[in-house]
C-alpha cells in the first residue's frame, strides 16, 4: 500500500479551515481519502459516501493505510462542510502531482464541462453556476489537471490563456486541440508564439472565420492528401459511421490562408462523416471543417481529431459511472469534482494495461466491470492505487 499511504501523506499537506485543530476528531485527509475509496466503489452521492464510511469503520484495509486502530467518521452535517470549505487548488496541485507520472503529454485535448449539481438553488442564491476544464492526454485517455471556472462557461477562453501560461504545459511540439469556443486569435496565437501546436474546430461561433476556410478550400483543384477509414464500424447509436478526411495546404509555404488575426494557419481538414443506418440503409452526412498551425498527414490528422473526443469520452465516464450530473452541491463542488476525475482515471489506467486480458472474474475489462469489481472488493480497490506508470 505504498502509493496509497503516499497520497494520504499528501493529502495531510492540505490546509484544514478548522481553528482548533489540537481537538480535530476527523482529519481532513482521512475523509478525502474515504470519499475516494467510496467514489472507486460507486458510492456517489454525499448520503451514500457517508452510508459507507459509517459501515466501514472497522474496514482493515483502511485502518492499515491509515495506520491507526479506530477512524472517526464525521456526521453528515460536518462532513458536508468539510468538502465545500476544502482547499481546492491545494486538492489539484495533489491530483495533478499524482498523475504527472502516467501522462505523455505529446497531445492534450481540453473541454469545459458543466457541473449540472451546481444549479443556483435552495439556500445559496448568490452563487452562480460553476464549471471547469478537463485537460486530458489523449494518448493515456486520463485527465491529469482542471481549471476551475467561479462564473459560468463563458469563463472558459479566460481560463484556457491561464491554463497556456502555466509550465506544467510547456513541453515541446505539444499538440492542443480545441471545441470551437476555444477557436479565438489571442488563444491560437498565444499557442503558436509558444512553438506549440494547435487542431481548432471552425464551427458558427466563428462564422466569417469558417467561410473564408471554405472559400480557400474550394480554391483547389484537389486535396493535397486524402484519408478513409477502411473499416466501417457501428456507433453508440448503433449507425454505421465513415470517414473522409480531406487535406489542404500549400507546398511551396507554410500558410494556406492569410487571416488578419490569426497567425499561422498552415492546414486546413476537411472531415465528411456519413452516418449508415444498417436496417433502413439511410443516410446522413456532415462536413466538419478545422484549421492547423502545422502540417502532416491526411491520416495523422484523422487520428488526432478522432482522439480529441476522448475527452468527450471522458465526460460521458464521470456521468455514467460517477453519477456527477446527478451530483448535487449547490456551494464550492471542486473539492468533490476533483475527487472524481481521480477515480475515472484510476479506473482508466487499469484498463490500459488490461485491456485485452483476462483479469477480472466476468473476463471482460471494462470501465463498468472494473467499478463493479471494486464494489465488491475492498482489495481490489486498493491495489487500483498501486498501479505502476506507463512511461
Amino acid at each position: 500500500m505504498k502509493k496509497a499511504k503516499k497520497l494520504l501523506e499528501a493529502l495531510k499537506t492540505i490546509p484544514d479551515y478548522r481553528v482548533d485543530t489540537g481537538k480535530i476528531e476527523y482529519p481532513l485527509h482521512e475523509v478525502l481519502f474515504m470519499t475516494l475509496f467510496a467514489l472507486l466503489k460507486g458510492y456517489t452521492s454525499f448520503k451514500d459516501i457517508l452510508g459507507w464510511m459509517v459501515f466501514n469503520a472497522e474496514n482493515q484495509i483502511l485502518k492499515d493505510i491509515f495506520e491507526k486502530d479506530i477512524i472517526q467518521i464525521p456526521s453528515k452535517s460536518t462532513y458536508h462542510r468539510l468538502l465545500i470549505n476544502t482547499d481546492n487548488n491545494a486538492l489539484e496541485a495533489i491530483f495533478r502531482e499524482y498523475f504527472l507520472d502516467y501522462v505523455f503529454q505529446k497531445s492534450i485535448a481540453i473541454d469545459g464541462k458543466w457541473l449540472r449539481g451546481s444549479d443556483v438553488n435552495g439556500q445559496y442564491t448568490q452563487e452562480s453556476h460553476k464549471a471547469m476544464l478537463n485537460i486530458l492526454d489523449k494518448d493515456i485517455k486520463i485527465v491529469f489537471a482542471h481549471k476551475f471556472l467561479d462564473k459560468n462557461k463563458r469563463s472558459e477562453i479566460k481560463a484556457l490563456q491561464k491554463v497556456l501560461e502555466d509550465n506544467l504545459f510547456s513541453k515541446d511540439a505539444q499538440i492542443f486541440s480545441f471545441d470551437a469556443l476555444s477557436t479565438q486569435f489571442e488563444i491560437l496565437n498565444t499557442i503558436d508564439k509558444q512553438g506549440k501546436r494547435y487542431i481548432a474546430k471552425l464551427k458558427d461561433n466563428q462564422k466569417k472565420l469558417k467561410e473564408k476556410a471554405i472559400e480557400t478550400v474550394e480554391l483547389f483543384n484537389e486535396a493535397t492528401d486524402v484519408y478513409e477509414d477502411k473499416d466501417t464500424y457501428l456507433t453508440e447509436h448503433n449507425q454505421i459511421v465513415s470517414r473522409k478526411v480531406e487535406l489542404f495546404n500549400s507546398s511551396s509555404c507554410d500558410r494556406v490562408m492569410h487571416h488578419r488575426d490569426f497567425n499561422n494557419i498552415q492546414s486546413l481538414i476537411r472531415v465528411t462523416k456519413t452516418l449508415i443506418n444498417p436496417k433502413t440503409g439511410e443516410s446522413k452526412e456532415t462536413i466538419q471543417y478545422s484549421m492547423a498551425n502545422f502540417k502532416t498527414t491526411a491520416e495523422d490528422f484523422h487520428q488526432k481529431i478522432l482522439q480529441h473526443w476522448r475527452v468527450e469520452t471522458y465526460h460521458y465516464h464521470l456521468d455514467m459511472l460517477t453519477e456527477e450530473d446527478d451530483h448535487i452541491a449547490y456551494k464550492e463542488p471542486f473539492s468533490i469534482a476533483i475527487l472524481r476525475s481521480f477515480a475515472i482515471n484510476l479506473y482508466q489506467i487499469f484498463l490500459n494495461a488490461n485491456k485485452d486480458k483476462k483479469v477480472l472474474p466476468t473476463g471482460k475489462t471494462t470501465m463498468a466491470e472494473i467499478k463493479r469489481n471494486c464494489r465488491h472488493r475492498d482489495d481490489f480497490t486498493a491495489e487500483l492505487f498501486e498501479q505502476r506508470d506507463l512511461i
